[in-house]
């Protein structure tokens, strides 16, 4: 079995700028919360969006369960664990989050996009949105962690000031 690299990045929400070119979202889409009652539509959508997406081909499997964990506590213990984007009534992206400060990964899910919707900026509006979100809850630092060499470590989490280093251990330990 291959042995996955991760990598944590970390942003300075104080100094945190929305850009406007990056926090608008086409015409016909919006942001808001995901409510509670969504929980099971956000997890078949960060599944369905990892699970099309060739990079965690394999990898995927290894973490599905531990990550729909986390993000099933985060909609137990926050009133708005995620941050979604509408198409008309349909929930076509999301961040599953974490409000607690002392998290390792604040980013549980990291944007997640629908197959049909990527390439149109949607991972990077949202990660601004969600990162603008985590601002406005208190934190001053926000973290997360990614497979090392995904779309998302490349080109998305470097934007807005985030700095990456190893992440030594996986956040996914595997079971013996």
């Amino acid at each position: 079995m291959k042995q996955d690299l991760w990598k944590q990045f970390i942003w300075n929400l104080s100094v945190l700028r929305p850009a406007a070119s990056h926090s608008e979202l086409p015409a016909g889409l919006m942001f808001r919360p995901a409510e509670r009652h969504e929980e099971t539509v956000v997890q078949a959508l960060v599944a369905r969006a990892f699970s099309f997406d060739d990079q965690w081909s394999g990898s995927y499997r290894r973490i599905a369960d531990p990550l729909g964990q986390r993000i099933h506590q985060a909609f137990r213990s926050q009133e708005h664990a995620a941050v979604a984007v509408l198409h008309g009534p349909r929930m076509i992206a999301v961040a599953c989050l974490s409000t607690d400060s002392d998290s390792g990964n604040h980013l549980l899910s990291g944007p997640c996009v629908l197959p049909e919707y990527r390439s149109r900026g949607l991972g990077s509006a949202l990660l601004l949105h969600s990162l603008d979100y985590l601002r406005r809850a208190g934190l001053h630092v926000a973290r997360a962690i990614c497979k090392e060499g995904t779309t998302v470590s490349r080109y998305i989490y470097p934007k807005f000031g985030g700095f990456s280093s190893p992440c030594p251990e996986s956040p996914f330990p595997t079971s013996p």
